[in-house]
């Protein structure tokens, strides 16, 4: 079972590659951009939920003071919801997602290097791993491991497909719609 901290780092690698896609790919940015929305918000809000208060514990207990990321979320969500709200086509769009690419990379950089440590130092192999599994079912609804679920897979895992396969509206479709069309396709 992957623990919490790479859990954390391979989400941060896939949100990466969506908008770095979304900033190179015109013909399925919005697409790409929702896409990352759906991995990133469940992401923010689990680390503000468990992750950043589990980091204040340790780094108090040894007399440190940590700054988390949740302004940077906060920033990262409200420049994302403005893209979700418009159209690759207004005038904008582009540096905004330039920008949040920016802002991203920016705080994935700090989290990794100065908050994810105190975890990997500070908590056992299995506390790492039960928040890891927590983490996961927050962010995901799977657990890591346990293979493809019932629906075949991951919804990324299925839009990527669908994508394969040409499926239009794949970008608005639920994991359950997804599979089914992926499944006809």
């Amino acid at each position: 079972m992957p623990d919490i901290v790479e859990i954390i780092k391979e989400q941060h690698r896939q949100v990466d590659d969506l908008l770095s896609r979304a900033e190179k790919d015109d013909s399925d940015r919005a697409g790409l951009v929702r896409e990352a929305a759906r991995m990133l918000l469940p992401h923010s809000a689990a680390e503000e939920d468990f992750v950043y208060p589990a980091i204040r514990k340790k780094a108090a207990e040894s007399g440190e003071e940590v700054r988390d990321g949740v302004v940077e979320h906060h920033q990262i969500e409200e420049m994302l919801t403005n893209l979700l709200d418009g159209s690759p086509d207004d005038p904008g769009y582009d540096g905004t997602l330039a920008a949040i690419i920016g802002e991203l990379r920016h705080h994935v950089r700090e989290e990794e290097e100065d908050l994810l440590p105190i975890l990997t130092q500070r908590l056992s192999d299995a506390d790492r791993e039960a928040m890891g599994r927590r983490f996961a079912e927050a962010t995901t609804g799977e657990l890591p491991g346990s293979g493809p679920s019932a629906g075949g897979g991951t919804r990324r895992e299925l839009y990527e497909r669908a994508k394969e396969q040409d499926i239009p509206g794949r970008s608005r479709m639920t994991k359950e719609e997804l599979a089914q069309a992926v499944s006809e396709g």
